[in-house]
């Protein structure tokens, strides 16, 4: 084939080669906590938010948030980290329930003409619990979490579990109730 026929064809050829699917994320990051974060992939093809908490960008435990159908309202579900997955019970959440989101100190119940613009925060009620006692090791005690192993990481989780998460722009669509 001639040098002018691969010219030609080059253009063709690469503009066949489509490019990796990056996937664009959104944080919450925790009130109080800003070590604590949780990064979601920002994919609007989904519906719902998956991604993973982190602490100074460590991933920790996977996330989960959605919409149940009907009158259910928003849910998540906090899972630790496939990786870290050694028995079987480690599959069940570590926390999960309803999601509480806010913009200012009002909640989705607020009536329309009573509403006020403000800050969009998140809280999980349960989280803290949850992850408390998945720190557990009975199999090792010194690596116990809520006690002798607990690490730096542990306890931020901690403290950010039972507080307000706000969104970054992106993310706000991850709050379903809302009205800014």
């Amino acid at each position: 084939m001639g040098l002018m026929k691969r010219l030609l064809l080059a253009p063709l050829l690469l503009g066949l080669i489509t490019p990796a699917n990056a996937v664009e994320t959104c944080n919450f990051v925790s009130e109080y906590y800003p070590d604590v974060t949780i990064e979601i992939d920002n994919d609007k093809r989904k519906f719902g938010g998956f991604g993973v908490i982190k602490h100074k960008d460590k991933p920790m435990l996977d996330f989960a948030t959605g919409l149940s159908n009907g009158y259910g309202g928003q849910y998540y579900v906090i899972r630790k980290l496939a990786k870290d997955i050694a028995y079987e019970d480690d599959k069940k959440s570590v926390a999960s329930g309803k999601v509480v989101g806010m913009i200012g100190t009002q909640t989705r119940t607020t009536p329309k003409d009573k509403r006020k613009s403000g800050v969009k925060r998140i809280m999980f009620p349960n989280f803290g619990t949850g992850y408390y006692y998945s720190l557990s090791n009975y199999f090792e005690p010194e690596k116990d979490g809520r006690f002798a192993g607990r690490t730096k990481a542990m306890s931020a989780i901690l403290g950010a579990s039972e507080g307000f998460f706000i969104p970054d722009k992106i993310c706000e669509r991850f709050i379903f109730y809302g009205w800014d």
